[in-house]
């Protein structure tokens, strides 16, 4: 046979298995699948139920400040009434007023808000911790110029619809007159200066409301349905009453603002040395007018103008405020409802994981052979590395864990971490000792002479050389090597640092013993001064202003207090549905951390319930009556917050409890399977007892 019969026809080629490792992705970031889903809806409901319904409430303040300018319905009739709806001008009006207080607005608001709340206790601490962020600077430079634009575009229409002399508002920016051209209309003033005064007023309850926090009002013991219609009829009357209420007050306080201005502060500014010489060609015509009450009787109707502009601005702020607390349901649009919801959980932004919280918990409490499948495929799930219930139950206990230390902290920050110590340094070797050299001559010589000895001393090899070098060789041993630059640096310079440290030192506290000094001259003053009603309602007021309110303290303990109870109510639903959907008994093994977990987060609220209310003891009749009216009001006050701040806690604390009821209702007996420590072990068997 030949070697060519022997050879195959095909070459050899080893055969392909299919067996061999491959690692299981991890769970995909929420920014991949589930924050584009949610940002979606959100968009659709800002362009649907925010600026659709804000542009129909700016085209009808456009109808109405268009009527009443032009007289009414008594001056336009039924036709001229509808014909000025839809001209031109007025729904120019009706765009104007919706890209300049609307939008703006809304821009802000959106741009930066935040589902956790600002951490203070008192209106003082909220307002100093709102100083310090963005968001207060942009919020009133949006709101300035708003207000500003607002009112010189009603300005130039009022000056268009109201042209005959009689009504003619006369809004100018200098009063008509040939001997003084520059001087300023007071009316221009008092309109652009009210909406100025606004713009601070309202960024004001805007701070001390929080506004830029959301406020969450979903929680599991609720109904879970959304609000339909965010701009239905209550709402709208509701808003419009308060800004009524607030806008009134603001034009009344900066009314007597402006008439003190007038009458004390612009006198006192012209008696300055130059001052006057600057301002007179504008405003010295104030001086020469009536009395601030009299101006105030004459020009009444441009106060009923101004309030009536702050209510119209006022509203366009307010109802640009959207309710972003209504849950969404993304899910199931999905292919894979649990790995998007799962997915969710672990955003980093507090507003989108309240979202996906929210969705779960609907998920984990639906009653329906669908829903139990769904729940039966998240338990049994193998496709990714951890698994999804590995990463719900681990994302879910380090929400908890933070927010239960950040309760045992009382909402303090954490503390810095200790640095690490520095390691020791290696022992450095001491350098062997050189052997000197002998510089006597070996072999015995002539004796030198003394000059011929002197010359060699002072050479420099010499001996004396020598020795200055060592010494100086030994003190730079001694200084790190950073420093051995600068150390014939002259000791002066140290000295001068020194002083001039020293300086600064005594400045400030010159400066700060002299405020002090005159804050506690001024006070003296005002209260010999003041009378006495006045100053019993500034010390009211100031008391209000810095007094730590006892459910504000409980509300920093816990600013996730409603994502916490979702947390739990998904937790304990998943756990008491695994019982008969778990079908290899994957949640089990989590059973015992998430009881203690638990059960730890109710003992630690227990005691601060308990810490809480020891503060207010109830008053008996007697002590009713004999008490002083304004020491039964503050233990009236004391007993609201007390109250209040008992609603904070159990709503984290319901929960809990709820949740633990119902895992012992639903396993009973078969937590004895699971191992305890003895503190959990005790607290649980409470509820065991009782189910």
């Amino acid at each position: 046979m030949s070697n060519g019969a022997a050879r195959p026809s095909t070459p050899m080629r080893a055969i392909t298995s299919t067996l061999s490792t491959r690692s299981a992705p991890a769970v995909p970031p929420a920014t991949q699948t589930y924050e584009p889903l949610v940002k979606g809806v959100l968009r659709h409901r800002l362009l649907y139920n925010i600026l659709a319904p804000s542009l129909l409430y700016s085209w009808a303040l456009a109808n109405v400040w268009s009527n009443w300018s032009q007289g009414g319905f008594a001056h336009l009739g039924l036709w001229g009434s509808l014909v000025d709806c839809i001209s031109p001008l007025t729904l120019t009006q009706a765009a104007f007023i919706w890209l300049l207080g609307v939008v703006p607005a809304l821009v802000v608001r959106n741009r930066f808000l935040t589902a956790t709340s600002t951490p203070a206790s008192s209106p003082s601490k909220m307002l100093s911790a709102a100083l310090t962020k963005r968001s207060t600077t942009y919020a009133l430079a949006t709101y300035l110029v708003s207000g500003v634009s607002l009112v010189a575009m009603h300005m130039l229409l009022a000056n268009f619809y109201e042209p005959t002399p009689s009504g003619h508002p006369r809004f100018s920016l200098f009063v008509k007159s040939r001997k003084h051209p520059f001087y300023v209309n007071g009316r221009v003033l008092y309109m652009l200066f009210s909406q100025i005064t606004l713009a601070f007023t309202y960024l004001l309850r805007t701070v001390l409301l929080d506004r830029f926090a959301v406020r969450w009002t979903q929680i599991p013991a609720e109904s879970d349905a959304p609000e339909k219609y965010p701009f239905r009829l209550a709402r709208v009357v509701t808003t419009l009453i308060t800004i009524g209420l607030f806008v009134g007050l603001s034009t009344i306080g900066y009314t007597v603002l402006f008439g003190l201005v007038r009458s004390i502060a612009l006198p006192l500014v012209y008696a300055l040395p130059y001052a006057s010489q600057f301002i007179r060609p504008f405003t010295a015509h104030f001086l020469r007018g009536p009395w601030t009450i009299t101006l105030l009787v004459r020009n009444w109707s441009l106060v009923w103008r101004t309030f009536f502009v702050g209510v119209t601005t006022a509203a366009c702020w307010e109802f640009a405020e959207s309710p972003l607390d209504e849950t969404v349901t993304v899910a199931q649009a999905t292919a894979d409802p649990a790995l998007t919801l799962v997915s969710g959980i672990t955003s980093t932004d507090g507003f989108f994981k309240q979202f996906a919280y929210a969705e779960l918990n609907h998920f984990a409490s639906e009653d329906s052979p669908a829903a139990g499948a769904r729940r039966s495929a998240l338990f049994a799930d193998q496709k990714y590395n951890p698994n999804l219930w590995t990463c719900l139950c681990r994302e879910s206990l380090l929400t908890l864990g933070k927010d239960y230390q950040l309760f045992l902290r009382k909402g303090e920050a954490a503390p810095a971490a200790a640095a690490a110590p520095a390691p020791p340094k290696p022992a450095t070797p001491l350098p062997a000792k050189a052997t000197q050299l002998i510089r006597a001559p070996i072999l015995k010589g002539s004796p030198t002479s003394p000059l011929r000895a002197a010359l060699d001393t002072l050479a420099s090899d010499g001996p004396l050389s020598t020795a200055v070098a060592t010494t100086a060789d030994d003190a730079a041993s001694h200084i790190p090597e950073l420093f051995r630059s600068v150390m014939h640096a002259s000791p002066s310079a140290e000295r001068a640092v020194e002083a001039v440290q020293k300086s600064e030192e005594r400045v400030v506290g010159l400066l700060e013993e002299t405020r002090g000094r005159w804050q506690e001259g001024l006070g003296a003053v005002v209260k010999s001064r003041a009378p006495q009603p006045v100053l019993a309602l500034a010390g009211d007021v100031g008391h209000w202003w810095t007094r730590e309110r006892v459910n504000r303290k409980v509300e920093m303990s816990l600013p996730n207090r409603r994502l916490d109870a979702l947390v739990i109510s998904v937790l304990c639903h998943l756990v008491c549905a695994s019982l008969t959907e778990d079908r290899y008994g994957v949640v089990q093994r989590d059973i015992p951390k998430i009881l203690e977990a638990l059960l730890s987060f109710l003992s630690a609220i227990e005691e601060y319930q308990a810490e809480v209310n020891k503060l207010h003891v109830p008053l008996t009749e007697e002590d009713i009556q004999q008490l002083p009216v304004k020491e039964l009001a503050q233990k009236e006050r004391l007993a609201t917050e007390v109250a209040r701040a008992g609603e904070v806690l159990g709503e984290v604390g319901d929960a809990v409890k709820s949740g633990v009821g119902q895992i012992a209702r639903t396993f009973g007996d078969k937590l004895a399977a699971f191992k305890f420590p003895p503190r959990i072990a005790q607290k649980l068997q409470g509820y065991v007892d009782y189910a």
